[in-house]
């Protein structure tokens, strides 16, 4: 190649170069931060929906959080490059059996007689199990009423939330044998639903508040604006046992209910409402005739509850043999694809709402852990 060809090619490909040159710095933030952000989230819906479904077939749960990443782009020049033009990327991965470190180089070149230059990415993901006496525990302590208050008033309906994490109304049970592995009789949990369906109407109307009371030491549940004599509001009294004239209810936690102005609630674990909620997965009919699955019976003794007369409306989760093509989740498990459609918004806001449970009782990884380090770049 001639210096005046070398030329040539130089002032044709120079953008390229330039281009290169802007993909560090805060270009490299734009072009990667919505996509490292897009991976960490599709991946925790992925292992939630997972357990969920592991909790369904009594599987044992495993919870991972991706506890950092660390990314680093690099740029060579070099000024003695052989006399040839290209692009390298996708190099070939490289796995160090003695660790648990596995490495994927990405990088670009531009290499042009006596001009080169490389950009090169090397992001790092750190895993670490989420485990432990102190993780379990918190697994398993009922959820404080205080949270509840946290989720309605950020805009969470009252129906879902107390249908995901109470068990027990001022006697009223909603499904207290589904927060186990699956059971073999329906649950109870009818009067519960209906008098969460009403609060949910007030509420609808903006008639309804949950708050803090005087003092800020209670949870309350008030009805509003005159609406404390209407049909839903002293119907649902009715159910609660609640005294009919009064407006302004205290919320406890217990499972007794004291007198006829205070709500007791009976909450439930995360453990729990893990199991609730995984009484919503569809199984295909072969796990269900090999029995995998526990197949729950109406009080008869022979036809199947449809779990969907209890979930119906909150929380349901599909089963396909092929992958689906419009799922918000999916995951592939025991040979089958289950997902929540992306046009199921009732099943995407428990989801959503199942996570910030999980959020506001997590525990951080124990320091000094175990942390499995996995680096994607050369």
């Amino acid at each position: 190649m001639t210096s005046r060809s070398r030329l040539a090619c130089l002032a044709a490909l120079g953008p390229l170069l330039v281009a290169g040159c802007n993909a560090l710095g805060p270009e490299s933030i734009r072009a990667n931060r919505a996509d490292y952000n897009i991976a960490i989230q599709s991946t925790n819906d992925q292992e939630l929906l997972l357990n969920l479904i592991r909790a369904h077939y009594r599987d044992t749960m495993y919870f991972t959080t991706v506890e950092r990443v660390a990314a680093a782009q690099s740029m060579v020049r070099s000024a003695q490059a052989s006399a040839s033009a290209g692009f390298l990327q996708n190099t070939p991965a490289v796995a160090n059996p003695g660790s648990s470190v596995i490495a994927h180089g990405t990088s670009q070149g531009l290499v042009l007689g006596p001009a080169g230059i490389s950009v090169s990415e090397s992001p790092t993901v750190f895993y670490a199990p989420i485990e432990g006496e102190k993780f379990v525990r918190q697994m398993m302590t009922p959820m404080n009423p205080g949270v509840l208050l946290l989720l309605v008033r950020s805009g969470q309906s009252i129906d879902r939330v107390m249908l995901v994490s109470v068990q027990q109304m001022n006697g009223l049970r909603n499904a207290p044998t589904a927060s186990a592995p699956t059971p073999s009789y329906e649950p109870e949990f009818r009067e519960f639903r209906e008098a969460v369906r009403l609060l949910r109407q007030l509420q609808r109307e903006q008639n309804l508040e949950l708050g803090r009371s005087a003092d800020g030491k209670q949870v309350e549940l008030q009805i509003l604006h005159g609406a404390a004599m209407s049909p839903p509001a002293m119907q649902v009294k009715r159910l609660l046992k609640l005294a009919p004239g009064l407006d302004r209810f205290a919320i406890v936690p217990a499972i007794t209910q004291p007198d006829d102005h205070t709500i007791a609630l009976s909450t439930r674990s995360l453990i729990a409402a893990i199991n609730y909620l995984s009484q919503g997965i569809e199984v295909p009919p072969r796990d269900a005739a090999a029995g995998r699955v526990r197949i729950t019976v109406k009080n008869d003794g022979k036809t199947p509850f449809d779990w969907q007369e209890l979930l119906g409306g909150v929380f349901h989760v599909l089963a396909s043999d092929t992958r689906p093509a419009d799922a918000a989740v999916a995951i592939a498990y025991r040979g089958t694809w289950f997902y929540i459609p992306d046009n199921d918004l009732d099943s995407k806001s428990t989801f959503v709402l199942l996570t910030q449970l999980i959020a506001l009782h997590s525990v951080p990884p124990t320091p000094g852990g175990p942390v499995l380090s996995i680096s994607v770049g050369g």
